[in-house]
Order: C-alpha cells, then structure tokens, then sequence
C-alpha cells in the first residue's frame, strides 16, 4: 500500500508540475482576454457619457458626463499595466521559463490590480468586485492548493481594502463626494462569497490528485497482475 501510496504522490506531482505550467498559460490567455473585455466595456461607456456615440444604439450605457477623462486615463494605465504583466508571463511561458513561484506572483498581481482598478471606480459598489471570483477560478487552473489558498485569502484582503477605500476616501487621496459604502450584510455575504469560492477551487484540486492517485494505483495493479 506504501508502495501504490509513493507512487501516486510521485505521479500526482509530475502530472501537477506539468499541467501546472499548461495551466498558468491557459490562465495567462484568459487574463488577458478578461483584460480586453472588460477594458472595452468601460471604454464603450465613457465613449458612451462623452456622447460619441450614436444616440440610437442600444448599448449606450451611461448618462452624458458620468464618466471623466481623469477616471477614463487612471482606468487607461491600470489595464496597459496588467496587460504588460500578462506580456512578460507569455514571453517567458514561450522561452520555457517556469519558476515556482510565478503562478503566486501572477496571482497577487491580479489582486492588487483588481483592486486598484475598484479603487478609483465605485470602490465595493462596482460590478467589477465579480473579478475576485475570476481569480480564484484561475488559481484553480495551476492544479496547486497553496495558489489557491494565496488567491483566496488575497482576494479577501483586497476586497476589505476596497471597503477601507469606500469608508476612509480622504485618506486614499478620493473626495468624498459619494458615499460608496455597502451595507455590512453585503459585505458579509461578499466575504463569505470569496472565502467558499476558493473552497471549492480547493476541493477541484484534491479530486485532481486522488484521480491522479487512482490512475497510478490502477496502472500499478494491471503490472503487477501481468507478472
């Protein structure tokens, strides 16, 4: 039992690293398709509250000057930043270079820049707090429990630090010209959310390994009967 035991653990962690890799380039196309999306969705609204859009188009999405050109640039430079990131990530995936430590580094960078990017919008309030979510579901891609766990607990501090910006904006350099709060029990519910989202990641990742186990067992089993 020892035997199938070691050789399941020696599987598992050869399947984990090799996918692992193939998971932080799939992760890294999806960063950068999410990247796109979402950047034209808010260029389509500003383009929108500027008024250059036709006035009959049916996704006009904001009202004449909801959206200034100082938000509109901040906005610019966040998503030119994470898209320089997910650059450099493919262009060492492409020359086969792979450290340990890049599927954590990745993740934290999403994080911090998610919560930049909420950080001069509505802060708790944006539609984009959703993102958090999607990088759980990314870290789950790297078939490593300790990503998802960083992803997770990063995604919690970031939301908490975008509920400090909502509550303390003079000090994050915002007017506090709206009240950009969110009930407790919203806030509750959002961290709840988080914290069971990267549970779930997590348990994907622990029936990756028992299949991964069971597939070396098996495969030890029919050897052993063949002899």
């Amino acid at each position: 039992m020892s035997s199938a035991e070691s050789a399941g653990d020696r599987a598992w962690h050869i399947a984990q690293r090799w996918q692992q890799y193939h998971g932080e380039a799939r992760a890294n196309l999806l960063r950068i398709a999410a990247i796109a999306v979402f950047y034209s969705l808010h260029l389509w609204n500003y383009l929108a509250s500027q008024g250059r859009l036709p006035a009959w188009s049916v996704l006009k999405l904001s009202e004449p000057g909801a959206i200034d050109r100082r938000f509109h640039l901040l906005a610019t430079l966040l998503a030119l930043a994470w898209a320089a990131v997910a650059a450099m990530v493919l262009l060492c995936l492409r020359n086969r270079v792979f450290p340990r430590w890049m599927s954590a580094a990745t993740t934290c960078v999403d994080v911090v820049m998610l919560t930049c990017v909420l950080g001069i919008a509505d802060g708790p309030r944006s539609p984009l707090t959703v993102g958090y979510f999607l990088i759980i579901v990314l870290a789950a891609l790297r078939f490593s429990l300790p990503v998802v766990r960083l992803a997770t607990a990063a995604s919690v501090a970031g939301y908490v630090c975008t509920l400090g910006v909502a509550k303390w904006p003079e000090r994050f350099g915002r007017e506090a010209t709206v009240d950009l709060s969110v009930p407790r029990f919203e806030q509750l519910v959002m961290l709840a959310a988080i914290a069971l989202c990267g549970v779930f990641a997590g348990q994907v990742v622990r029936q990756s390994r028992h299949l991964a186990g069971e597939y070396a067992r098996l495969c030890s089993a029919e050897k052993g009967g063949g002899v």
